[in-house]
């Protein structure tokens, strides 16, 4: 279904092709571990804005993460400057995205299990879906090609901030094709990032939550290391080991795409003893591997010392899962990683992060609630209140 949708132009969705291998040579152009440094600067002034929005929003914090998002992403890729939660590109966007996760998990149209179903006539009963795919697929192409038009437009008039995409534009080679494919390409980073990173720092509240002595420790770390007369940055990261434990565990305590996104097998293959038939289609359950007790004992419980660097064992990390594996490892996994970073390290030091209170002033207890898109996010219809720490204040 999301192929008929137009989906299977983003890189997360495209087939492995001679295409494909362009879309990854792009984004590694713009988005690897050191082209990724330039963007530190933005991305930390962004969550500093972030946090004066929660000090007077902390009740809608989730909000607050899908603003900080938007902002970061829209900047980096296209230099565009997000100034509301009703900016149209980012409105758009979200549109689409919301169409993708209806349809995204294999299995929730007949089509998706059985292929040939496209080919029939829309007026055949049972055929809806075709109506239904065919008006959605207008969001993906308008979520590509609106920001892209206006950096474009910028670009022609000597206006534009420079960004992923004008840079790519500039030095363009492949003429209209490569164009095109630098179009999706930046259009999945948007796709690709905003709502996976969200979940992951909806996670983190969640655990917090749950774990108040977990955030007390990070915190004091903070503290020691940093103080309170200044906010945290990309160059305290080094020097404050526990966060970094809190940030994997984070990775790994509820995955926020349990089942990855499936791929097909293009030809018949043996793996462990397995044979793999050609056309298959395989999932990276990446849930089962968080949750292999060999590896994490306790898994259900959120320990972030199992990652500390003094263990005589460490586990497998949570990035070599929760990115993706093998070729199709998330090429904005830098920027998203530094992200979680700055939020997570911002709040803990400036905020107190409370259970919401009912009408009586009884606490309200968080619960973890999983949905059936391929997001998972772990927190879903949970109140809370999150006060700014008076050491900052």
């Amino acid at each position: 279904m999301a192929f008929l949708m137009g989906w299977e132009r983003i890189m997360p969705f495209r087939g492995y092709d001679e295409d494909l291998k362009l879309y990854r040579r792009y984004a590694n152009q713009g988005f690897n571990k050191n082209a990724a440094v330039k963007y530190h600067a933005g991305q930390t002034r962004d969550v500093h804005v972030f946090l004066q929005r929660l000090v007077t929003n902390s009740g809608n914090f989730v909000q607050e993460f899908n603003m900080l998002l938007a902002k970061i992403i829209m900047r980096v890729t296209y230099g565009y400057s997000v100034a509301d939660t009703n900016d149209p590109h980012v409105t758009s966007s979200e549109e689409a995205l919301e169409s993708l996760g209806r349809v995204a998990m294999i299995g929730g149209y007949f089509v998706d299990s059985y292929p040939f179903l496209r080919h029939f006539p829309t007026w055949l009963p049972g055929m809806g879906f075709k109506a239904e795919a065919r008006e959605w697929s207008k969001l993906p192409f308008k979520m590509a090609n609106v920001p892209f038009e206006w950096t474009k437009q910028q670009m022609a008039t000597g206006s534009a901030v420079p960004s992923f995409l004008s840079e790519l534009l500039e030095n363009n080679e492949d003429g209209r094709h490569g164009e095109e494919i630098i179009k999706w390409t930046a259009a999945s980073m948007y796709g690709g990032g905003s709502h996976t990173t969200v979940g992951i720092l909806n996670n983190f509240i969640l655990a917090m939550l749950l774990y108040p002595e977990v955030a007390q420790k990070a915190r004091e770390e903070i503290d020691r290391v940093i103080g309170t007369d200044r906010l945290p940055n990309v160059s305290d990261r080094p020097d404050l080991p526990y966060l970094e434990c809190v940030l994997l565990e984070t990775l790994r305590w509820y995955p926020v795409t349990p089942l990855s996104i499936p791929r097909r097998v293009s030809q018949d293959d043996q793996y462990r003893g397995y044979h793999i038939p050609a056309n298959s289609t395989v999932y990276n359950n990446v849930y089962a591997i968080t949750r292999d007790e060999s590896v994490f004992p306790d898994p259900e419980s959120f320990i972030p010392e199992r990652f500390d660097d003094k263990q005589a064992c460490k586990p497998l990390s949570p990035r070599d899962i929760i990115f993706g594996i093998g070729r199709r490892v998330c090429p904005g996994q830098f920027i998203a990683d530094t992200s979680i970073f700055l939020v997570m390290a911002n709040i803990l030091a400036t905020m107190d992060i409370k259970k919401a209170c009912d009408e009586s002033g009884n606490e309200i207890e968080p619960e973890v609630m999983r949905g059936p898109a391929l997001v998972c996010y772990g927190l879903s219809s949970v109140q809370l209140v999150l006060a700014r720490s008076t050491q900052l204040a």
